[in-house]
């Protein structure tokens, strides 16, 4: 085969790329095989950046996760588009922010009319499924191919809030049939699994003394407890993300097949979840693609959740969607670009009655400007107000109240957690933590005068109102 001016010159005959292309994939989809890569997308719950072992953690277990990164490329700057379960994943499977899709708080609806990557790649030939947890609707928009894999209750273990995870025996069958009987048509499969979504599983695996914890907690020996089992639930989720790994390799969807791993926002500890801060939006995003995407490689190139829908669109061969709020990032994977986004955009609005401290925030390569919409009310979630659950929630923040009375550090953290002013700015490379509001300070002023007026301009232009 030899390429000349946009034509291919193959087993003798003159064809312009077009007819090239038609021919390849009519003669792959002749041999059972599709001329589209496959897409496995594992989506967890409430897995933070930074709790996997190819993230830097020593001490948490991630071993497929990290055999994932060693056959792919990590993502360091990965980020939601809302803090909040239903909002981030509409956002996901749209390409439209909240205030366009219509789901803006936790439980609600997206509009009437709204497109989805259901029905993007079903477009283009794909079976488009959701396996296991859904948490969008209306089903005319998220109009995928649903199938039920939880797993069954744990005698004596407490779930509230949440299911066990994801039956990968269902995904396994699945996969099996597919390959049986659709050889020839290319699969998009979501494997939203419950994990690590509290309640927690019980340690059985690390020493919670060792555990290290990050300076937005209070060190109490309540939340060490809870912290390790946080860890245990992030370690049997990449348990089941090894199982849908060795299926895809038993079932022939590893070669032809992008399969991305990654988190619908932060963990559900304060200042993470329900908030705009790095901590509740910055997810780890891993991506293999044999003999596409470089094995081991790292990039450093933000993305947002808008952008996903769009690159697997362009991965499928699709045309770019109009009127989207992201782009493809393909060239990224490919290592055809190391940058990408400049800024991200994100929205919280509330959950029923509870989290409802409203924010949007504005984040650059550096800085990071949190308009809150209520700064009169007092910061409350469901880790702050839900009794009932042990080594979770209220109990652990219980303890953290407590010390504050005896410790200026904890009461400190404490106060900062609850009260917030109107506007906050952090400089992310020095205050990762976001735990240093930059906003009163006179030689920054510059910085937030420009970073308030680019968020007026992005609320203005995607209709985002208060609330």
């Amino acid at each position: 085969m030899q390429r000349l001016r946009g034509e291919v010159l193959y087993m003798g005959h003159m064809l312009t790329r077009r007819q090239f292309s038609w021919m390849m994939g009519a003669s792959a989809f002749a041999q059972g095989k599709p001329s589209r890569p496959h897409i496995i997308f594992y989506l967890s719950d409430d897995h933070g950046w930074d709790l996997a072992g190819c993230y830097g953690n020593k001490v948490i277990r991630t071993p497929h996760l990290d055999a994932l990164a060693g056959q792919g490329m990590r993502f360091t700057k990965a980020f939601a588009a809302s803090p909040t379960c239903s909002p981030s994943r509409a956002i996901l499977y749209t390409g439209l922010h909240s205030a366009r899709n219509g789901l803006m708080g936790n439980h609600t609806r997206s509009k009437p009319g709204i497109r989805s990557i259901a029905q993007y790649l079903k477009e283009l030939g794909y079976r488009v499924v959701l396996a296991n947890k859904t948490h969008v609707g209306p089903v005319e928009v998220f109009d995928f191919e649903y199938v039920k894999a939880v797993l069954p209750p744990v005698p004596g273990r407490l779930r509230k809030y949440r299911q066990e995870g994801l039956d990968t025996k269902v995904i396994d069958g699945l996969l099996a049939e597919h390959a049986r009987n659709r050889a020839s048509q290319p699969l998009c499969l979501i494997c939203a699994d419950n994990g690590p979504h509290v309640v927690w599983e019980k340690n059985r695996t690390y020493q919670p003394e060792s555990i290290p914890l990050p300076p937005i907690t209070v060190d109490t020996p309540m939340t060490r407890t809870a912290m390790a089992n946080y860890y245990q639930d992030i370690t049997s989720t990449d348990a089941r993300l090894g199982e849908v790994m060795a299926s895809a390799k038993k079932h022939g969807f590893e070669e032809n097949t992008l399969f991305v791993y990654t988190s619908d926002q932060g963990p559900e500890w304060p200042h993470s979840k329900w908030t705009v801060y790095d901590s509740g939006l910055r997810v780890p995003f891993v991506a293999r693609w044999p003999g596409r995407i470089r094995a081991n490689s790292v990039t450093d190139a933000m993305i947002s959740f808008t952008d996903v829908t769009p690159t697997l669109v362009d991965v499928a061969g699709g045309k770019p969607v109009a009127g989207l709020d992201g782009s493809s990032f393909q060239d990224v994977l490919l290592g055809k670009k190391k940058s990408f986004r400049t800024e991200i955009f994100a929205s919280h609005t509330g959950d029923g009655e509870m989290n409802v401290f409203p924010q949007r925030g504005l984040r650059d390569l550096r800085y990071k400007y949190v308009l809150n919409l209520h700064p009169e009310r007092r910061w409350t979630t469901h880790f702050t107000l839900v009794d009932g659950i042990p080594e979770s929630h209220r109990d652990v923040y219980d303890t953290w109240v407590a010390k504050g009375r005896t410790d200026g550090a904890a009461a400190k953290l404490v106060e900062t957690l609850e009260r917030h002013a109107g506007e906050e700015l952090f400089d992310t490379e020095k205050d990762p933590w976001e735990l240093q509001n930059l906003a009163g300070r006179a030689e920054m002023a510059g910085v937030l005068a420009r970073m308030r007026a680019r968020m007026k301009e992005m609320r203005e232009k995607l209709g985002d109102v208060d609330g």
